[in-house]
């Protein structure tokens, strides 16, 4: 744990406050009308016509299923969402229903090319809103074992809540956090993200030979990691955090956190 003076402690809320700052100008809507509409714009559904005689519509996600309906050629379609070698769609008329991902070979895009897909591996991942994961790492000398449940606002952009709990020699302590957490290339088989958030530390020192008081404090975190995808919807996810400690002393707390756990979305 590493302890700052005044004019370094100037400079870290500085940098929280700019990394901050350019999270909120990503994702403002003079930005997602240009370079970023795609990152932040919510997903248009893909609309398909049909290139062959006819496609099976079944009623559930599974040859177990029943077919219940045909698309026939030229009929346009509107692809709803994936599960794993199924896609959920909707006809003109209103009908929904599943087909199978093979299908998707015998459509075009309405602009008559061939449409292009997600990895069917990850489509399930790229379409799930909810998160959640565990690691286990190293807070500034400390075991760090942590827990994370996120929501996803978009394919890019989503919000999480954290709980650690880190063991050292010296000290125990607990950390309850919210934070953003900004995803620009999801497709990506190693996905990087930045995250910045905030929250409380609780510290309950171990030592025997100086009776010391439990403290409260609050705390900003300034994060950078990557998301390995494994299979599926589960991930390995790899992070460093940066911790500073707003304490009610004349200096404030500077922690460095590594910490590596699997996630899976939902």
């Amino acid at each position: 744990m590493t302890i700052y003076g005044a004019s370094q402690q100037q400079k870290r809320p500085r940098f929280y406050r700019s990394l901050l700052c350019c999270l909120l100008l990503c994702s403002s809507p003079a930005w997602a009308q240009g370079w970023f509409s795609n990152w932040f714009a919510a997903d248009e559904p893909l609309q398909v016509s049909v290139d062959e005689a006819f496609i099976n519509v079944y009623s559930g996600p599974g040859r177990g299923y029943p077919i219940f309906h045909v698309v026939e050629r030229e009929e346009i379609v509107t692809l709803l969402k994936s599960r794993t070698e199924w896609i959920k769609i909707k006809t003109k008329r209103g009908l929904v229903g599943w087909i199978q991902r093979d299908d998707m070979q015998f459509t075009l895009a309405l602009d008559g090319s061939k449409p292009e897909f997600p990895d069917s591996k990850q489509a399930d991942y790229l379409v799930n809103r909810f998160e959640m994961g565990a690691a286990y790492g190293d807070f500034a000398g400390a075991d760090s074992l942590s827990m994370n449940l996120g929501y996803r606002f978009t394919k890019n952009l989503s919000a999480e809540l954290r709980y650690a709990e880190n063991t050292g020699q010296f000290s125990d302590s607990q950390v309850i956090a919210g934070g953003i957490l900004f995803q620009p290339f999801p497709e990506l088989r190693a996905s990087p993200f930045l995250s910045i958030g905030g929250g409380t530390i609780n510290t309950y020192p171990s030592s025997t030979l100086v009776q010391t008081e439990d403290r409260e404090d609050n705390l900003l975190q300034a994060s950078i990691g990557t998301y390995v995808h494994i299979t599926g919807r589960f991930f390995l996810r790899v992070e460093y955090t940066n911790h500073y400690i707003l304490t009610s002393r004349n200096t404030n707390e500077e922690v460095n956190e590594w910490k590596v756990g699997f996630n899976v979305f939902f």
